[in-house]
């Protein structure tokens, strides 16, 4: 079975899922397992696979009888094993009402990711309370211009995201920034240098892969 473990239910979030089916659905034997919040789960089910915009592939059967699609809802909080060495944590983040981002952990070492998101309250308390996290990835959408646009949206810009990291009081994590929105990239990356502080940032680009 693959799992889709989902932040949020925004389209450029979700919208490769459709693809992903379509394009596999005659080789593939195992169902896609698509796991996220249940307002992200019902959102999708709703408003996507809902046999008006896409079809409803839970009540499809792949070739082999199997189905195509099965939905899990997650707990905020639960860990949920992976592997013997792996395993998958989700926590609360401010963008959706059902938002959230993920503490992935395998063999001790584990990478915090957010997604979108307003406010990283809730990240810097699992940053604070959980030594095993030595690589967090963070989102940056916006230019510092933009401030109106992204509290509005709820996103960041390197001046909201660089303030919010003065409150984390360990440093010994390699910070990955990503979501940056394509028109201001070296607009944005110029401010995250001006505003990274002690830290030294890493922008994570499409194909990129991440050490931890």
């Amino acid at each position: 079975m693959k799992n889709i473990w989902l932040t949020h239910q925004h389209l450029d979030h979700i919208v490769d899922i459709a693809y992903i089916i379509d394009n596999y659905f005659g080789i593939r034997k195992n169902t896609i397992n698509i796991l996220g919040t249940k307002g992200t789960i019902d959102a999708i089910k709703k408003h996507f696979l809902n046999d008006e915009v896409w079809p409803d592939f839970s009540k499809i059967k792949l070739p082999n009888n199997e189905m195509v699609v099965k939905y899990t809802e997650i707990e905020l909080g639960r860990e949920y094993k992976i592997s013997e060495n792996e395993s998958i944590k989700a926590f609360d983040t401010e963008h959706t009402d059902s938002s959230c981002g993920y503490i992935y952990t395998r063999d001790g070492s584990s990478i915090l990711i957010t997604a979108d998101t307003a406010n990283l309250e809730s990240a810097i308390k699992e940053i604070e309370k959980d030594n095993s996290i030595n690589s967090v990835v963070l989102e940056c959408s916006f230019p510092n211009e933009l401030e109106n646009l992204a509290v509005e949206s709820k996103h960041l810009t390197p001046k909201m995201l660089f303030e919010s990291l003065k409150n984390v009081k360990r440093k010994d994590f390699q910070l990955y920034i990503n979501h940056i929105k394509p028109t201001f990239i070296l607009q944005i990356a110029q401010e995250i240098e001006e505003n990274k502080g002690l830290f030294s940032p890493k922008l994570v680009k499409d194909g990129d892969f991440l050490q931890f």
